[in-house]
C-alpha cells in the first residue's frame, strides 16, 4: 500500500468537485491516472475513519473508528515480530472486558461501498 504526506485541505476542497483532483498534483493520483486512464473523478459519498495510536502492554496498537452513514466500526491494527502473541494477549483483553470482536472480512473501503456493517 502506498502512503504520502498531502494537505487535508487540498482534497476537503475536491469534496464539493472532484474533478478537481485531477489538478493535484499526487504520486498516487498520478498513478491512477496513468495505469487506469482516468478521466475523471465522481464523488460518490464518504466514511470519516479517525485513527489513535496508542503504547499497551510493550506494544503500539493503532485503533482505527470508522463512521458510516449506517453505523461505525473499530479496527485493532498492530504490526508485530511476534504476531500470535500479541493476538492474543488482545482477544484475552476482549474477552475479559466483554468486548464483542471478530475479524476483518472487508476493507473499510468494502463496507462503505456494500453499504452495511459486516455481520460479525
Amino acid at each position: 500500500m502506498e502512503y504520502e504526506e498531502s494537505d487535508p485541505a487540498i482534497f476537503k476542497a475536491c469534496l464539493d468537485d472532484p474533478q478537481k483532483l485531477m489538478q493535484v498534483d499526487s504520486r498516487v493520483l498520478r498513478k491512477v491516472k496513468e495505469e487506469f486512464g482516468v478521466k475523471r473523478f465522481v464523488g460518490f459519498g464518504g466514511f470519516r475513519n479517525v485513527r489513535n495510536v496508542y503504547n499497551w502492554n510493550g506494544v503500539i496498537l493503532e485503533v482505527d473508528e470508522a463512521k458510516f452513514e449506517f453505523g461505525e466500526m473499530y479496527e485493532v491494527e498492530c504490526e508485530t515480530s511476534e504476531p500470535e502473541r500479541v493476538k492474543k494477549m488482545i482477544e484475552e483483553f476482549f474477552t475479559e472486558s466483554g468486548i464483542d470482536y471478530s475479524y476483518s472480512v472487508m476493507s473499510k473501503f468494502a463496507v462503505f461501498r456494500a453499504g452495511k456493517l459486516p455481520l460479525s
